[in-house]
């Protein structure tokens, strides 16, 4: 469940550098922003696979005084949409989108602490979660 849960997240972070068609309009958007006492990152895409399609709303965030540094959010994040991308990309096409449309079939969050990271996945009505400690997850890596 661990490596998998972790597989997701590191192909969800290299769909956001793969799928970027408008590079000017990437260039200039802020990759994470300041919402409340947090870093948030949050990305859209919908994801199309044998005659089907889910919207999947993918959301990172880390408290502003959290001693890990912004950018290791940046990575992790980026480290998890690469993973996914690969995963996805090998059985349907992603199309990156700035907004939401309507509802997110599958949510994914990733909740980075002092102690560790927690990844939840609610799709369906429900939701799975791995909370893995820095130890942890520099071992799964």
């Amino acid at each position: 469940m661990k490596s998998f849960l972790l597989s997701i997240s590191f192909v969800f972070l290299s769909l956001i550098s793969i799928a970027q068609k408008d590079y000017k309009k990437e260039l200039v958007e802020p990759m994470i922003e300041i919402v409340g006492d947090d870093y948030v990152i949050e990305e859209f895409m919908i994801i199309k696979s044998k005659g089907e399609s889910i919207q999947m709303h993918l959301k990172a965030q880390m408290p502003q005084d959290c001693m890990v540094h912004r950018d290791r959010l940046i990575a992790l994040t980026t480290m998890f949409m690469t993973k996914l991308t690969d995963e996805i990309s090998a059985n349907g096409e992603v199309e990156e989108i700035d907004s939401l449309i309507g509802e997110a079939d599958m949510i994914i969050k990733i909740f980075v602490t002092d102690d560790g990271l927690q990844l939840a996945i609610s799709a369906a009505g429900e939701t799975k979660r791995e909370t893995l400690s820095w130890k942890q997850v520099y071992e799964e890596m």
